[in-house]
């Protein structure tokens, strides 16, 4: 760890250490934990507030009949309407898949997936990977993150029915009076404390001109908000691999700062923050728009994060650089490519399913819809650049567009021509991400290291895996995620090279894990041997070194040869060594698969309508295939029993295997 990152270590442990001192005085004697002051209410405040504020604020004059009128015309206030009536009813639905009713008196520290409750304990006597078999602290984040909170707020901006602030103000006060002076598990977690604090300010947005918002209602807003900021500063960290989590950290407090009524304080947080942006968006995403996380999954969820970023910031007047935009530019058009043409069902994701799961966004105007929220992104990345390769033909309106830029925003769009289209084979090779492409088939690689500068998830031990899509039906896919606490062995087994499409040599993992998001050392460091791309055939020779930890160092090469015009992908896998080993890979079979052995070493699979054929080729004796069972999780909460093809070598190295896949 370099000085600086030590010193910065060092000053925030010790933040911690006399922070949990004045909670654990406050929690013994009964008292509320004393906050930064505030000036007494006065309608200057609200005044004050509406022009600082850090979102666009709808509450009255020509701004919200346009506004209103504009959801009314694309009919989008129905089911806004819909949705907050189900918060009325204490209807949640969760991961996007599954509606739960929940207590009138909302329990923050319940699972209702598992019904078990988490422990009223101050913040740091809780370990969240240390609950029972089944639980899953996720859940009571999902609700915790408050996106109900934006939703009653456009509900009140078209109808100005009261009884929608009413549930507002009463989540955010109960949420406070339930969890005071940071006990239970949502004060575990500082990005999720982080996304609360986001949502309750920009839900507040809506009501800043509501007859129940009286002075003393306006101060426990204020106090609910300076409570967070005061537990995101002092339990910030200073690690030497920053990742999105620090991110969000930080872009809590710079949309803290524009509310906060303490100019002091507020101007203080807002220069703490605002000077971290530029460097992480260079660390953190590579020059092609790639997360260095390695989790496509959560793209969508770091495109949101650093857009949010460059909106606050510029709302306050500073400008992000140059080439902030263009990294930004450059994640949107990653989204764009990542997007496949997939049957949209309840189940399945709009993206690769590589690295850990999205859950759900920063705010939230799609319901958890995966698919709704790229597309609700990918409009207000078309309109920030003038990119007309970003706008879907099929996309006419999009909320997040609206509430955040404004309806000149949504007449801007609306004009520009749409030329989004699905790009021929292509690489984003700075990030390792690769796309064969025709017609009817789209193949998704990842050639990349494992994720996070080294240190594991929500990158997998997948590097050389692939997705397979053809006629629109998806045949090889990986494992996916399922939960990141409920069962820790599946956790660890899903995040495991056994469950992608790639290799292992001798059972041993590419990595080996340290707890369930961490790795002890990446030593993959991918190396393109080769890479071209024609109307013919794409060719992508790719090597790592993962395997050099061995006794006997093993060096491993993977070929992806796609010819184009006889409809067929080949996969070599080529082995440098010394002496013998068991060489293992696996393919991993989308559950709908149909598939059926046609002869030695040599299967047909179905998917609807779709149909291929893949065969192995080995000249060893000492080399078979056959089937297994696996499973599939095609998003957060969702697992399918399936398929996957076992291939297994035993042979002296160096060695090679070919697979072959006629497309049908």
């Amino acid at each position: 760890m370099s000085f600086i990152n030590k010193f910065l270590a060092f000053n925030a442990g010790t933040k911690k250490k006399i922070f949990r001192r004045e909670v654990e005085t406050a929690l013994r004697n009964g008292k509320r934990i004393k906050l930064p002051p505030i000036p007494a209410y006065n309608q200057q405040q609200r005044l004050t507030l509406k022009n600082s504020f850090p979102f666009q604020v709808i509450v009255s004059g020509g701004i919200k009949e346009a506004v209103r009128q504009f959801l009314e015309n694309h009919l989008i206030d129905a089911n806004i309407i819909n949705d907050a009536e189900n918060f009325l009813m204490h209807r949640f639905t969760f991961f996007g898949i599954e509606e739960k009713v929940l207590d009138e008196k909302v329990r923050w520290d319940f699972d209702c997936f598992s019904s078990f409750a988490f422990p009223n304990e101050p913040y740091w006597n809780i370990s969240v990977e240390d609950f029972p078999k089944g639980v899953d602290v996720q859940a009571a984040w999902e609700l915790g993150r408050m996106h109900q909170l934006s939703t009653l707020g456009m509900a009140y901006l078209l109808t100005n029915d009261e009884k929608y602030f009413e549930k507002y103000f009463s989540l955010v006060d109960d949420f406070i009076s339930s969890t005071a002076n940071f006990t239970g598990v949502q004060w575990v977690n500082p990005p999720e404390a982080a996304i609360r604090l986001i949502n309750i300010i920009f839900g507040f947005g809506f009501f800043l001109d509501s007859p129940g918002l009286n002075d003393q209602r306006f101060l426990r807003i204020q106090e609910s908000v300076l409570l967070h900021t005061l537990y995101l500063e002092h339990t910030i960290e200073h690690s030497e691999v920053r990742d999105h989590g620090d991110v969000l950290v930080n872009l809590g407090l710079l949309c803290a700062s524009m509310f906060i009524q303490n100019t002091a304080y507020a101007e203080r947080l807002f220069h703490f923050t605002a000077s971290h942006f530029e460097q992480d968006i260079r660390q953190q995403v590579f020059e092609d728009g790639v997360s260095f996380e390695q989790s496509v999954q959560l793209h969508p969820f770091n495109t949101e994060l650093f857009l949010l970023a460059k909106y606050f910031l510029e709302r306050k007047g500073k400008k992000v650089s140059d080439e902030y935009n263009r990294r930004l530019h450059e994640m949107f058009f990653a989204l764009s490519q990542y997007k496949r043409p997939i049957s949209k069902s309840r189940d399945e994701t709009s993206l690769p399913n590589i690295g850990d799961a999205f859950t759900s966004p920063i705010l939230d105007f799609s319901s958890s819809d995966q698919s709704r929220y790229i597309e609700e992104l990918l409009c207000v990345g078309a309109y920030l650049f003038n990119d007309e390769k970003l706008k879907s033909s099929e996309v006419t309106a999009s909320k997040y567009l609206l509430l955040l830029f404004g309806t000149d925003a949504t007449t801007s769009f609306r004009s520009m021509k749409s030329s989004a289209e699905r790009s021929s084979s292509f690489g984003l090779i700075k990030g390792g991400h690769y796309f064969f492409r025709s017609k009817e088939t789209d193949m998704f690689i990842r050639a990349s290291e494992i994720g996070r500068s080294g240190s594991g998830a929500p990158g997998h031990n997948d590097t050389f895996t692939f997705e397979l899509l053809y006629k629109n039906k998806l045949f090889f896919v990986d494992s996916g995620t399922y939960s990141f606490y409920a069962d820790k062995d599946l956790r660890n087994k899903l995040r495991s090279v056994f469950s992608h499409n790639t290799f292992s040599i001798d059972n041993t993992q590419l990595a080996d894990f340290n707890g369930l998001f961490n790795i002890k050392e990446d030593l993959t460091k991918p190396k393109i041997i080769e890479w071209q791309t024609d109307n013919e055939e794409d060719i992508l020779i790719v090597q790592h070194f993962a395997y050099v930890r061995l006794s006997d160092p093993v060096i491993c090469k993977r070929g992806f040869y796609f010819l184009k015009e006889k409809k067929k992908i080949k996969i070599k896998d080529e082995f440098l060594g010394g002496k013998k080993h068991k060489i293992v890979s696996h393919l991993h079979l989308h559950h709908e698969v149909e598939i059926e052995k046609i002869g030695p070493n040599k299967y047909l699979l179905k998917n609807g309508d779709a149909k291929l054929q893949i065969s192995f080729h080995c000249s060893s004796e000492n080399f078979e295939t056959y089937l297994q069972d696996s499973v599939y999780s095609p998003r957060y909460r969702v697992l399918h029993q399936a398929k996957k093809i076992h291939a297994v070598l035993h042979e002296n190295l160096p060695t090679f295997y070919i697979v072959e896949i006629d497309l049908l």
